[in-house]
């Protein structure tokens, strides 16, 4: 799906007398003229399609920035007015809308046996889910614990597609150009790729990111960009991860899943991006003997913590 936030507006120019211009400097000199008017035009058609973009601006994500996009286009009582007072593509918001409405349609009315044993929905009946997003309770139509919910999901669609942002200085000279776009290294890619200034998340840069593809013009953008944190590459991304346990923390035992716990330090991708120390379920049995033969305080404390549980 393309940006449905237009960056660039057409337009033309004439010669505001509408005579035609007589010798060879005057012509280059009325050239110069309406070059310079030109890219003034320009400047300034671009800081406002900016500040159309900010209205429905979301610091974390470009999708969620989007998605509030699409929210307030539904709601909207002219979408052909909202698209063209907030410099939207209307066709690209009608498609948006149309797949929205596919998509829901998929997960309930889809009957597969494999389907439902990968996913179960039961927060309401569809009526219930586009009821809810009929609703628009402010300028953020969605509230923190649910952008967080919404990130862990576009994490997991595209955990391949992961960059890390390089630090140090961010500019370089491209010919007598000096820019300033933030720089990042893709888990998948060897080239160095960047963040667009027109990103929702070009303020924060934050360290960790997923992107929905790679547009190349003079260098690679990352186009539909969302915040992550380090601690979900290991949750969702774990076959791209090695884990190495730390030794001198003690595992630890949750009576509630009646799970044990052992801290590790995840190595993310081909880069070998190290993740902050997390823990994590102890799987198979031979691993608990281990830890319980090495901390043998362990089974004391579990003895008595199943001790109390019998006894509540």
């Amino acid at each position: 799906m393309s940006n449905p936030f237009l960056k660039h507006f057409e337009g033309s120019h004439t010669d505001s007398n509408g005579s035609e211009q007589d010798g060879r400097s005057s012509s280059l000199g009325s050239n110069k003229i309406l070059d310079k008017q030109e890219k003034i035009k320009n400047k300034k058609l671009r800081e406002t399609a900016k500040l159309y973009r900010a209205r429905f601006s979301n610091s974390t994500s470009d999708t969620l920035t989007v998605a509030y996009a699409l929210h307030c286009f539904e709601l909207s009582k002219s979408p052909v007015e909202f698209c063209h007072e907030n410099a939207l593509h209307l066709k690209t918001m009608e498609e948006m809308s149309k797949l929205r409405k596919q998509l829901l349609q998929l997960v309930f009315n889809h009957h597969g046996h494999e389907f439902e044993r990968g996913f179960s929905w039961t927060l309401g009946t569809m009526e219930d889910v586009e009821q809810a997003w009929r609703i628009l309770s402010s300028k953020r139509s969605t509230l923190l614990n649910v952008e967080d919910i919404l990130g862990q999901a576009i994490c997991a669609g595209w955990v391949d597609r992961v960059a890390k942002r390089i630090r140090g200085n961010s500019g370089f000279l491209e010919g007598d150009r000096k820019t300033s776009a933030v720089r990042y290294q893709a888990c998948m890619v060897k080239e160095t790729v960047f963040l667009h200034r027109w990103s929702s998340l070009s303020r924060s840069a934050p360290e960790f990111l997923v992107y929905s593809e790679l547009l190349q013009t003079k260098r690679p953008y990352m186009h539909g960009a969302t915040s992550i944190k380090p601690e979900w590459l290991a949750k969702y991304g774990g076959s791209l991860c090695s884990f190495s346990t730390v030794e001198d923390r003690k595992p630890e035992y949750d009576p509630q899943t009646d799970q044990l716990y052992r801290w590790v330090i995840p190595t993310f991708g081909p880069h070998l991006w190290q993740l902050p120390a997390q823990s994590m379920p102890i799987s198979s049995d031979e691993d608990r003997l281990k830890v319980c033969a090495k901390f043998p305080e362990l089974i004391h404390s579990l003895k008595q913590m199943k001790r109390s549980r019998i006894k509540s």
